[in-house]
C-alpha cells in the first residue's frame, strides 16, 4: 500500500469514529468520560505550590490567551486571578461576536465583550480550572469534544453552565 493510499485509510477510518461518536452525542450518549466531563468542576489550588504548579502547567494555554487579548484593544487587568480583558474590542472582539460568545476563557487569562457579570464570570473561571488541570491538551480536548458534541451538548461547557447555575 502507497503512503497516500495508507494516509487516505487513515482519514476514512477517523471520519468513521467521528460520524459514530456524532450519532450516538445526537442520541445523548456521552459515554462515561463525556458524563464525568459535564459535572466536571475542578476546585482552585489552594498551597502557593499547587497555584504555580498549575500556572506553569496552563501557560500554553495562557500565552494563547494573552495573544488574543493583544486584539482586544484594551490593557490587561488582573481580576479574581485570571487576566481580564474587557471590553474586548477589535479582531479579538470581532471574532468574539461573530461566533455568538459573550467571554472566553484560554489559561489564565478571560476575554470578554463587556465586564463579565458574576454567572458569566464563574462560567469562565470553571474553563480556567479546566486548564489548569489539562495543561497543554485543553485545546486538543475541547476542540475534540466540540467536533463530536458540538457547542450546546459539549461537556465542559455544560460543567461550566452548571457551575454559573450554582454558584
Amino acid at each position: 500500500m502507497s503512503t497516500a493510499a495508507a494516509a487516505g485509510a487513515g482519514v476514512a477510518v477517523v471520519a468513521g469514529a467521528l460520524a459514530r461518536s456524532r450519532r450516538r452525542a445526537r442520541q445523548g450518549l456521552a459515554g462515561p468520560v463525556g458524563r464525568r466531563l459535564a459535572v466536571w468542576v475542578p476546585p482552585a489550588p489552594r498551597s502557593a505550590v499547587g497555584k504555580i504548579a498549575v500556572r506553569v502547567w496552563a501557560a500554553p494555554m495562557t500565552l494563547a490567551g494573552l495573544l488574543a487579548g493583544a486584539g482586544t484593544g484594551h490593557l490587561p487587568k488582573v481580576r479574581d486571578g485570571v487576566v481580564m480583558f474587557a471590553p474586548a474590542e477589535g479582531i479579538t472582539g470581532w471574532v468574539l461576536r461573530r461566533r455568538g460568545f459573550s467571554a472566553a476563557g484560554l489559561g489564565h487569562v478571560v476575554i470578554s465583550l463587556e465586564q463579565p457579570p458574576p454567572p458569566l464570570l464563574v462560567h469562565e473561571l470553571t474553563h480556567v480550572r479546566q486548564a489548569e488541570r489539562l495543561g497543554p491538551f485543553m485545546a486538543p480536548a475541547y476542540l475534540a469534544l466540540l467536533a463530536v458534541h458540538g457547542y450546546a451538548r459539549h461537556p465542559m461547557e455544560q460543567a461550566a453552565r452548571l457551575a454559573a447555575a450554582t454558584a
